[in-house]
C-alpha cells in the first residue's frame, strides 16, 4: 500500500482512536502494561507509529523522544498531550526513516509492528538506527493461544490485511528472531498481546 492511502486511513481513524483504545485497555490490564514497558526507555528515543501519544506521558529519564507517523491527524493530536521529558514529532514513513545509521538507544513500537504493512522493512530500518547495545521496546498483538479466539482474530485479520496492512496472525516476535534480534518476550490476555525486549544481534 502506497504511503498516501495509508496516511488517508490513519487521519480518518485519528478520530475514534483514543476511545477505542480507552474501552480496550483498561479492562485488559494492557494500560498499566504500557505504562510499563515505557519506563524501560533510555536515552534518545525513537517511538515509530506514535499515533495520538497515547504513551508521551509515561516517559521518564530518558534524553528526548522523537515521534514519528504516517498520519498528519495523528500528530496534532499528539502535540496536545503533556510529556515530562522533550518531544519532537515528525510525520514520516517507518519504511524509510529520516535518521542516521545508529541514531537512538531505544526504538519503541506499542501496536504499530503488528497493523504496518511491510513488516520485514520496518525491522531493517529499526536495526539500522539503533545504537550498539540498544534496544526495541514493542507491546504488539499476537496469534492468541485459545483456539476459538485465535480463529475470530484469523477471520477478522483476512478483511483488515486487505485494507490497512493490519494482521494481527504475524507473531511479531518470532519475525524479529528471523531478521536477527534476540527476543525476550511476556504474553499477556491470553497470549494475544506480548510485551517484547529485542536487541539485534552483533556481529
Amino acid at each position: 500500500m502506497d504511503g498516501g492511502g495509508v496516511e488517508v486511513k490513519y487521519n480518518l481513524a485519528s478520530y475514534v482512536y483514543e476511545p477505542i483504545n480507552g474501552l480496550l485497555e483498561r479492562p485488559t490490564g494492557i494500560r498499566k502494561a504500557r505504562k510499563r514497558l515505557i519506563s524501560r526507555a533510555k536515552g534518545r528515543v525513537l517511538e515509530l507509529g506514535v499515533g495520538t501519544g497515547l504513551n508521551l506521558p509515561f516517559y521518564r529519564n530518558v534524553e528526548e523522544v522523537l515521534g514519528v507517523d504516517i498520519s498528519r491527524k495523528m500528530l496534532e493530536k499528539a502535540k496536545k498531550k503533556r510529556a515530562e521529558v522533550p518531544v519532537k514529532l515528525i510525520q514520516a514513513d517507518a519504511r524509510s526513516l529520516p535518521f542516521s545509521d545508529k541514531s537512538f538507544e531505544t526504538v519503541v513500537s506499542t501496536f504499530f509492528l503488528c497493523v504496518v504493512p511491510e513488516k520485514e522493512r520496518v525491522i531493517r530500518e529499526i536495526n539500522r538506527v539503533l545504537k550498539p547495545n540498544g534496544f526495541l521496546l514493542a507491546m504488539e498483538c499476537s496469534p492468541p493461544e485459545n483456539r476459538a479466539f485465535r480463529a475470530l482474530l484469523s477471520g477478522i485479520s483476512a478483511l483488515t490485511s486487505r485494507l490497512t496492512g493490519t494482521d494481527f496472525r504475524t507473531n511479531i516476535a518470532q519475525l524479529l528472531r528471523v531478521e536477527g534480534f534476540n527476543v525476550e518476550e511476556e504474553r499477556l490476555v491470553n497470549g494475544a498481546v506480548r510485551l517484547i525486549r529485542a536487541s539485534p544481534e552483533r556481529e
